[in-house]
């Protein structure tokens, strides 16, 4: 999501936070630890299969995207999966591949969805004071996933179908969009067909296991589990005081005193781990930030919080300022606190990818480039680095250059639908046969098979002598084909 284009979903945020609320409250049902309970494997497997949680996570995520409510951000969900996977790497759930993701919204929530997929709301992030504050939201959510709490919902309620669950998403998902908040509360009520009470009280029983098993990710993840219980605390004690979908998170996630003990006392069996926390996590911080102000009120915040030093670090405070100099167009302003955050803070990718937006700012391509490189020379593995030096090249005009750094970015990132998306670009106007093999590709890979399908039927009819190319197509078409009609077949039984 651009800057230009998050005032206006801004002002739409107590519709956006419904949804996000509905996602979570017809979701987040976690299941006792792996330490507490026999195998879980036949039970949750009668219940729901792991594909059928993975194709409807998957298409949750998509409903999610259609509506403008994910955050396309590199930078962003490039450090959330960095932070997640190593919580996912504790959690070793065969069978699943986590996703985290940015959620557009200011109101403080996270939520976990069926078949790994973790969604994170911006107001979230910025109320963590700490990256262990951060890590404790996602260890829980994380558990909810490794624990199959879905499946568990689905065996205790019967009449609930993997199908049912779908469309309570989609229907919560479309209502919201719609502004009508009473539809998607009736859309909850309707797909789950379960009482308040109960699942209410299904919630806050199984909180507090995925509390504790989230807990013993974040220790081995080398993070403070005493954040857990802190970060919790204060969310609590702030929404007393709240009566707005601010605190959707104290809806969806119930904290009481008592659970707040127990995980204080859970802590005292964990050794204590002073751990600073990452530039990646200040930077991120600072960057959702100045998204979710206006120029004029970005530029007031850092001129306040700087005069009165109310920051997590002076360094991020800079680079904070510099975005809301780049907001106001005042290139100049922000390469003068870009300075001055770089001499406060560690070399970071993150540093280089706001250079090259200031250098942009400006249409000097030249210097974007150069600032890329040396970037991407410092950090090698950036994928925000490597796109961003892609798009300076689609976007000076040189084509020969994108191509050349597409095929390089492809070798090393495989099945990447940003890389195909760009691809797309790079023949929009010259070739239409590549043109919509890439945009089938960037779909294929993002799993919208119907939309992929079509792409690459356009593909099939547009003129071009490449045979083999031809032939991957033609593969294609004939898997998807099966997919689709699988997938409708599913829908009918």
């Amino acid at each position: 999501m651009q800057l230009s284009s998050f005032r206006g979903y801004h002002i739409r945020m107590m519709k956006k936070t419904l949804l996000c609320a509905v996602l979570a409250a017809a979701l987040a049902q976690p299941v006792a630890s792996y330490a507490d309970l026999p195998d879980l494997g036949e039970v949750s497997d009668a219940s729901l299969s792991l594909a059928d949680e993975a194709r409807i996570g998957r298409n949750a995520l998509l409903a999610m995207r259609e509506a403008g409510d994910v955050l396309d951000d590199p930078e962003v969900n490039g450090y959330l999966n960095a932070i997640g996977g190593k919580l996912a790497a504790a959690a070793n759930v065969p069978g699943v591949h986590f996703t985290y993701f940015c959620v557009a919204d200011t109101g403080i929530n996270a939520f976990a969805m069926p078949g790994g997929y973790v969604g994170i709301n911006i107001g979230l992030l910025l109320a963590t004071q700490s990256e262990g504050e951060l890590a404790s939201v996602l260890g829980h959510e994380t558990a909810h996933v490794a624990q199959r709490h879905i499946a568990r919902m689905k065996a205790a309620s019967s009449a609930t179908s993997p199908l049912l669950l779908l469309g309570t998403i989609v229907a919560a998902a479309l209502a919201a969009r719609a502004g009508s908040g009473d539809g998607a509360m009736g859309a909850v009520s309707a797909g789950m067909g379960l009482s308040i009470s109960n699942q209410l009280a299904f919630s806050r029983d199984f909180e507090r296991e995925a509390d504790r098993v989230g807990m013993q990710y974040m220790a081995a993840a080398g993070f403070d589990v005493r954040n857990m219980a802190g970060f919790f605390q204060r969310l609590e004690q702030a929404g007393r005081y709240s009566d707005t979908m601010a605190y959707a998170f104290l809806r969806t996630h119930p904290v009481t005193l008592e659970r707040i003990s127990e995980a204080e006392n859970r802590a005292l069996d964990y050794p204590v781990k002073m751990r600073a926390d990452s530039t990646d996590y200040l930077l991120v911080r600072e960057k959702l930030r100045v998204m979710t102000m206006s120029p004029d009120e970005a530029l007031r915040y850092y001129q306040s919080t700087q005069a009165r030093g109310l920051y997590l670090s002076q360094g991020a405070s800079w680079y904070g300022m510099a975005r809301a100099r780049l907001l106001r167009h005042d290139a100049a302003g922000a390469r003068e606190a870009l300075a001055k955050a770089r001499g406060l803070l560690p070399d970071n990718p993150m540093l280089y990818g706001l250079e090259i937006e200031i250098a942009r700012e400006g249409r000097d391509w030249n210097e974007a480039r150069a600032i890329a490189r040396k970037g991407r020379a410092a950090f090698p593995y950036s994928a925000a680095l490597q796109l961003a030096e892609i798009d300076i090249a689609l976007d000076g005009g040189d084509k020969a250059a994108a191509q050349k750094l597409l095929r390089a970015a492809e070798d090393a990132r495989k099945n990447d639908p940003a890389l195909s998306r760009r691809q797309a670009r790079l023949y929009a106007d010259a070739d239409p046969l590549r043109y919509h093999a890439a945009l089938g590709d960037a779909f294929y890979y993002e799993q919208r098979y119907p939309s992929a399908l079509e792409q690459y039927q356009l593909a099939a009819n547009a003129k071009g002598d490449d045979f083999y190319l031809r032939s991957s197509i033609e593969a294609r078409i004939r898997e998807l084909q099966r997919t689709v009609k699988d997938e409708k077949q599913q829908a009918r039984n």
